[in-house]
Order: structure tokens, then C-alpha cells, then sequence
């Protein structure tokens, strides 16, 4: 078949492919993609430069104009005021109008409110709005600010979709309306964020950019300090705002505004001011969720209880704490983790000539100057031009009544009303406006008193005339006006700033720099129960004393380990399995001596069976560029670097490798090869030998021979030997000595050792070993829970093979069970 035939069997008729051309199509695609793209940026997305609205948003203000809807007038339903914007300006849904709408009278929302809405227009809590047919609203009189002058020629008028209807394409706006209230939007491939600022500062600084043409941005800030938004809080970054104004782009930090009240249930942080954005109800969502995270992390959050104390005088939200939090740690990860600060993106992008552009603080501020030229010229002409017309008809009014007999006598004669109006003009000398003026002059315009009254209106008009033509040849005199005007519009709208500006105050702590540094005691009992204990809650007794009680704990429960540190420090935990875990000191529960404390297990992710058998102290000041020497019971030790263990956190990480029935019973952290070392059984034997016999080993290595160790016996602790210290030890039955470490020679790794004590059976097994000064302080604890504090100069220095003598005298069936070392008195008084 024939391509005719093909074409007349369809009924195609060919002319219709005469106008068919051909296009690749990718190209279609690409133009028509950029058609669309440009038609949503310049017609929905993007706010005008010029009066900072959206077309939306102008078109709902021009609408409520049109219906009357003024600020002194009552209020009508916002379904009317959405029907009639849709209906003849905005076809696209009254859902996009109605949001608009809503949001132009929120005052959590717009810095400056436009719309005056009566009913329930939603809440900072997410609430929504009530549907349109049960709000009602009208315009705020700073609206009209921005209409005002419209029927003035002011600014150019388009078709509506239909072209059935005219609309403003800009709004003669007296107000900096992108600046004072901002906008945010996203288009196709571009967003635009701009913050809201405030009335007052803005009008300061159009004054002095007017003036100061050539000024730079940094001068424009000594007026506009910065973002100003409608919920408050705190930009505490203010060194990126020069940045940000100066390029168009950048971004800074807001925070919500607290603070730490006290009353009789303990501390509470309240919160009165949240960031710009944020909803109150995410931020309570956000801190509920931080406290389940931290309760499966087998941490205390230290929050006891969230209200929400809002009102209609303000916000309030109160976090409750409970008595042991730390409020500085806590209000630090609730910034951190919560939208109680927030970081605020800027990208001042705005359609300026019909295209999309990104604009400087500066370029924005002088587009408005611009547009309050354009606005202000236009203006000043129509004022002229209608000064000019009225005085040109009251000058031909002048001339008829005073030629009045003339004007009766042609009117009388006139066949016709356009006869009237000719011989007027031939006859008098008028022209054509002017006739038709005389023509319907009314009799009583002819009394000297309304003579009088047409001559002083001329006079008036004449220096309006004049008023008109200055402003227009004088540009002096033009921004004289657009000043007076800025000053009015501070004078009626003006307000206080509400968003507190600081500088440098981004950051946040980190959690050492949150925590007081404190000398504390950690104690671990055999059922796992641990606590963190300020060294100055043991007073000083003297050798030979009861003790007084130092941990609560349970029934058939024993301390088991005893150790003195410092807040900031790390401790490593190394447990019979062989495994090391790391946790901050600082996190463990700071507490009386009279509290149980809490069990291991919320702090460390040990398997079922395993034990804690040592406890290392880690400072943070080079601690981890040492070495750690780790001691088993049945005489095996290693050495392995510190850095090894720097990722055994909460989950831990191999330690050592075990022989079958031997256990961790110490570490201690080294640095230099040519230190010696010296362990001690409970039986009451000692080995010294040099640090250099034990080579560096990897983690998992299961060590070298330290000492030999005889049939039930094993070694208590391992002691680095210094020069300027003792040796002291403490038995079971509350016996202690000092030993000079000269008593000990140096001897080959592997042997068995020397005997450092002697009446086993009669003062007990030894139970700690510990190196000291003569000027520390000891707590010596017993298994029952009770502590003695004394000075180390009160126990004797004797020689190796000594009993030693009475330190603490115990209770029946208690016994001694470590050693401590602590500060002075005077010493700890001076660092609380």
C-alpha cells in the first residue's frame, strides 16, 4: 500500500506533516526540562528580590486587598479569602494557598506576622492548622505598609493566567520584607534560605548604606547585628555571619536558651527558647530517645522526669535530673544530640530580572533601595501628573468665573453639548478639558467665596507641582523620602531584638573538659558491685584503729579490688578470661561510701563467668605511649604496649593468653627497660629482677616465666621498685611493715624468690604489696566493707624477715583485703 493510500485510509490529511520538524530527543528534553525548571523557580519557589515575596504570597495579600480585608475591618473565612486567590490568580490548589496562608500567621514562623488569623492556625508542636472553613483572618496593618501607594502607578501590573485580570508583578512594599522575615524554598535544582532579621537593625542599616553607598559589609553590621528569628535563642558562632552575608552562602550555629534551676525534688534544666524550625514536641521525642540509648549502653543519662510546661504566656520545658548528674556533661550531649542546637544553612538565592541569582547582604539591600527608587519615582510622577491636570482644569475654571457673563451667554446660546464645549474654547480661549469643567460647573461655584477657594487650591497645587519636580530632578531630596519612610515603619513596627548573638561559643566540650578533676577511690566488690568514692571522705586515723565503714555492701559480698586514681584518667579492666576493657573513670557512678554502687555489668559487656582480676589506671597525659606488664597468679608475666589496648572499649579485647587454672592478679604501667620489679606471694616470698628480662610481646602472647611459684601459693602483686620509695605490705589478719627495696637483690627472672616475711600462720596471708612515700596516706580495707585511714610514717620500717605490726584491728570473721594510696589531707583540701 501506498503512502497517499495509507493516508486517505486513516483520513491523515498530508498538509498536516508539512509543519513537522524534526529534533533530536535529548535536546527536546533539555529545553523543555529548563522551560519547566524556570517556570518553578521564577513563578512558585524563589521570592522576588525586590518586595521578598513568593508569587503565592503576594497574590494572597493583593487577594485580601481586593476583598478588604484590612487590618481595622472584621475578619472573613479563610476559605473565601483561598477561593478568591485561586480563582483569579493562583491556579495551582488551594492546599499550596491555604499553607501559605497559615504560615504568614504564625509567629513562630514569621519574624514579622502579615496575616491576622482567628482560630486555630497550628502550633510550635507540630499541631496543624483547622481546615479553611473554620479559620477566619484579615490583614495585619503592616500589610497594608506593603500595599500601600498600588493605585498609584507605582509598579506594573500583568495578566492573570487567563488574561481576564490584571495583578501587581512586584509590590510597592515599604518594607525590607525579604530581609525582615526571610524565606525558604526549593525548586529544581536550587533552594534558597534566607534567615529573618530584625525591623529596627535593618532600618539603621538601609540609612546608612543610603548615605554610605560604597560602604563595605562589615560596616553594614555594626546596624544589622545578625539573624534575628521569632523563637529566640542564641547563634553562638557569630563569626561566620560576616562570611555568610558577604558571599551569599555559609551557615551558622543556633541554640535553644536554658537554664539550671534548683528547687526541692533537685536540679532541672529549663528550656525557654528553642531554635528556629524546631519542633518543641522532636526536641522531648529527641531527649527521650538519647536516655533509651544511653539505658542500652548501660549508662545513667541522669535524667529523672520530662514536663512540658508551655502555656500561653511562653514555653517552658523542664528536664528533671536526678541528685548524682552531671548537669554539665548532660546539657553538653543534649546539644549535641538533640535539636536543642542546630546548625542553620544559608543560601540567599532570589529571582532578580526574571532569572534566578545568588545574592550578598549588600546586593539585596541595594535591590530594595532600588526598588523604593523605582517605587517612590513612579509614584512622585503620578502625583505630578495629577497635581498638572487639576491645576490646568481650576486655571480655566479661574478664567470662566471671572468671565462669567461670556460663559452664560455661550451655554445659553449653544444648540448642543458639543457645541457648548467648542465655542468655550473659541470664544474664551480654553482647552478642551478645561470646557468641559466650565461646562459642568454648578452655579454656586460662582460665588466670590468659591473663587477664592479655586485660587488657593491653584496656589496649593502649584507647590505640590513644585514639591514633585524637585523630588524628581534632586535625587537628595527622593532618598530624603525613602528615609522618612524607613523611620516611620521603625517608629510603628519596630521591636527588640530576639535571638542573642555571642561569639566563639560553637563548640562543644568535649566530656574531660566537663568533669572536675578529683582524686577518688575505686572499689570493687566479689559480686561485681563497683563505685567511685572522693578520697576526702576518709579522715586520717591512727595505725591500729577499727576503721570506719567504707562501701555498703550485700549480704555474703566481699571487696575485692581496691584502686586510687583520678577522675580523668582511663581505667583498664583485665578479667580472668584474659581481656582488657577500657571505660573513662569519670563514668563510673561517683558516690557516698555508704552506697552499694553499681554492678559491672552496666559499664562492661563481659561473658557470663567472666571476673575482674585487675583494675589499671591510665593517665591521659602519655600514659598510652608506655607499656603495660601484666602479672598471672601462677608466676607468668608479659609485657605489651599500651597503644595495643586503645580501642578495647566496652566490648574489650584479648589481653593475654591463659594457662589452664591461672589468672590476672596485677599490671603495672612501665616506661623505661632499666626498672626493676618486684612480686610477692602470699606466702610471704619476693623476687626482684630487672624489667629488660621481659621482652615487648603482642597482646595475645601468653608471657614468660616471673617467678616460681611453690604449691598453693601464688603471687598477690607485682611492685616497680623507686629509689625514693618503701616497700610496704599488709597481711590478712590487718599486720603491716615498710621494707627498704635494698633488702632485695636483683635476681634471674624465673627463680623462686626470697622470703619477705615470716609468722605466716599467726598475721596471715599477704594481700597487698604496694611501693610508698613517707608522706602518703594508706586506706587499708577489709572484705566486710570498712576502711581505716592512716599515714604511712605511722607504720615501722623493718627488716625482711619480720612480722611487722598491728595496722587495723578487725572484727570477727573480717579480714583485710588491699591497700590505697592517698594524698595528704592539706593536699586534697587545696584542690576542693
Amino acid at each position: 500500500m501506498s503512502e497517499n493510500e495509507m493516508n486517505e485510509k486513516n483520513n491523515i490529511d498530508p498538509q498536516h506533516f508539512e509543519n513537522i520538524t524534526e529534533k533530536r530527543f535529548v535536546d527536546e528534553m533539555k529545553n523543555s526540562y529548563l522551560l519547566y525548571s524556570m517556570s518553578v523557580l521564577i513563578s512558585r519557589a524563589i521570592p522576588d528580590a525586590r518586595d521578598g515575596f513568593k508569587p503565592v504570597q503576594r497574590r494572597i495579600l493583593y487577594g485580601m486587598n481586593e476583598l478588604g480585608l484590612k487590618h481595622n475591618t472584621s475578619y472573613k473565612k479563610c476559605a473565601r479569602i483561598v477561593g478568591e486567590v485561586m480563582g483569579k490568580y493562583h491556579p495551582h490548589g488551594d492546599g499550596s494557598i491555604y499553607d501559605a496562608l497559615v504560615r504568614m500567621a504564625q509567629d513562630f514562623s514569621m519574624r514579622y506576622m502579615l496575616v491576622d488569623g482567628q482560630g486555630n492556625f497550628g502550633s510550635i508542636d507540630r499541631d496543624p492548622a483547622a481546615a479553611m472553613r473554620y479559620t477566619e483572618a484579615k490583614m495585619q496593618s503592616m500589610s497594608e505598609y506593603m500595599l500601600n501607594d498600588l493605585d498609584k502607578d507605582t509598579v506594573n501590573f500583568v495578566d492573570n493566567f487567563d488574561g481576564s485580570l490584571r495583578e501587581p508583578e512586584v509590590l510597592p512594599t515599604k518594607l525590607p520584607n525579604l530581609l525582615m522575615n526571610g524565606a525558604s524554598g526549593i525548586a529544581v535544582g536550587m533552594a534558597t534560605n534566607i534567615p529573618p532579621h530584625n525591623l529596627g537593625e535593618l532600618v539603621k542599616g538601609f540609612k546608612y548604606l543610603i548615605e554610605n553607598p560604597d560602604c563595605q559589609t562589615s560596616e553594614l553590621m555594626q546596624f544589622i547585628k545578625g539573624p534575628d528569628f521569632p523563637t529566640g535563642g542564641i547563634i553562638v558562632d557569630a563569626e561566620n555571619i560576616l562570611s555568610m552575608y558577604e558571599t551569599g552562602r555559609g551557615k551558622f550555629t543556633v541554640r535553644g536558651r536554658y537554664e539550671i534551676a534548683e528547687d526541692k525534688s533537685g536540679q532541672a534544666i529549663v528550656v525557654t527558647e528553642i531554635p528556629y524550625n524546631v519542633s518543641k514536641v522532636d526536641i522531648i521525642e529527641q531527649i527521650v530517645a538519647y536516655a533509651e540509648r544511653m539505658r542500652d549502653n548501660k549508662q545513667d543519662s541522669g535524667i529523672r522526669d520530662i514536663r512540658d510546661e508551655s502555656d500561653r504566656h511562653g514555653m517552658r520545658l523542664v528536664i528533671e535530673l536526678k541528685r548524682n548528674a552531671n548537669v554539665n556533661k548532660l546539657t553538653n550531649d543534649l546539644l549535641k544530640h538533640t535539636s536543642l542546637q542546630t546548625t542553620f544553612a544559608v543560601q540567599m538565592n532570589v529571582v532578580y530580572n526574571r532569572k534566578p541569582v545568588m545574592m550578598t547582604l549588600k546586593e539585596i539591600m541595594n535591590t530594595f533601595v532600588e526598588h523604593r527608587v523605582d517605587v517612590v519615582t513612579r509614584r512622585t510622577q503620578y502625583e505630578l501628573n495629577k497635581a498638572r491636570k487639576r491645576a490646568h482644569i481650576v486655571e480655566g475654571l479661574i478664567k470662566a468665573v471671572q468671565g462669567i457673563d461670556t460663559v452664560i451667554d455661550v451655554i445659553r446660546n449653544s444648540e448642543s453639548d458639543e457645541a457648548i464645549i467648542s465655542n468655550l474654547m473659541s470664544i474664551i480661549g480654553v482647552t478642551e478639558e478645561q470646557a468641559k469643567a466650565i461646562a459642568d460647573l454648578k452655579l454656586k461655584s460662582l460665588s466670590k467665596l468659591e473663587i477664592n477657594k479655586f485660587r488657593q487650591e491653584l496656589e496649593q497645587l502649584n507647590i505640590e507641582i513644585s514639591r514633585c519636580i524637585k523630588v524628581l530632578q534632586d535625587r537628595s531630596s527622593l532618598m530624603q523620602i525613602i528615609e522618612s519612610e524607613f523611620d516611620e515603619v521603625d517608629q510603628k513596627f519596630g521591636d527588640e531584638r530576639k535571638t542573642e548573638i555571642i561569639y566563639g561559643k560553637s563548640e562543644l566540650k568535649s566530656p574531660e573538659e566537663l568533669i572536675e578533676d578529683q582524686e577518688v577511690v575505686v572499689v570493687l566488690t566479689q559480686w561485681g558491685y563497683i563505685k567511685s568514692i572522693n578520697s576526702v571522705e576518709y579522715k586520717l586515723q591512727g595505725r591500729g584503729g577499727k576503721g570506719a565503714k567504707a562501701i555498703k555492701i550485700g549480704d555474703n559480698d566481699t571487696i575485692l579490688q581496691v584502686i586510687h586514681t583520678r577522675r580523668l584518667s582511663k581505667l583498664m579492666f583485665i578479667t580472668s578470661a584474659g581481656k582488657a576493657y577500657q571505660i573513662p573513670t569519670y563514668e563510673i557512678d561517683m558516690s557516698s561510701k555508704d552506697t552499694k554502687g553499681v554492678h559491672i555489668a552496666n559499664y562492661l559487656s563481659m561473658q557470663e563467668g567472666e571476673k575482674i582480676k585487675t583494675i589499671v589506671s591510665i593517665s591521659l597525659d602519655g600514659d598510652y605511649d608506655k607499656d603495660v606488664m601484666i602479672f598471672t597468679k601462677k608466676g607468668k608475666v608479659k609485657k605489651t604496649s599500651l597503644r595495643e589496648f586503645a580501642n578495647s572499649k566496652r566490648s574489650g579485647v584479648r589481653a593475654v593468653s591463659l594457662n589452664e587454672d591461672d589468672a590476672v592478679v596485677d599490671s603495672i604501667i612501665v616506661e623505661k627497660e632499666e626498672g626493676k620489679i618486684l612480686t610477692v606471694t602470699k606466702h610471704g616470698m619476693a623476687i626482684c629482677f630487672n624489667i629488660s628480662d621481659v621482652r615487648l610481646m603482642g597482646r595475645t602472647a601468653i608471657g614468660v616465666n616471673a617467678m616460681k611459684i611453690r604449691k598453693d601459693d601464688e603471687i598477690v602483686n607485682a611492685v616497680l621498685i623507686e629509689d625514693s620509695k618503701k616497700l610496704l605490705i599488709m597481711t590478712q589478719n590487718g599486720y603491716a611493715k615498710r621494707e627498704s627495696f635494698d633488702e632485695y637483690r636483683i635476681q634471674i627472672r624465673g627463680g623462686i624468690g626470697v622470703k619477705t616475711l615470716k609468722n605466716i600462720k599467726k598475721i596471715g596471708p599477704i594481700v597487698s604489696a604496694i611501693a610508698v612515700s613517707d608522706d602518703n596516706h594508706l586506706l587499708a580495707f577489709t572484705t566486710n566493707g570498712k576502711a581505716i585511714r592512716f599515714s604511712v610514717d605511722s607504720i615501722p620500717v623493718l627488716s625482711r624477715v619480720t612480722q611487722g605490726v598491728i595496722a587495723l584491728r578487725l572484727d570477727e570473721n573480717d579480714t583485710t583485703m588491699g591497700l590505697a594510696i592517698v594524698k595528704e589531707e592539706e593536699e586534697l583540701l587545696k584542690e576542693e
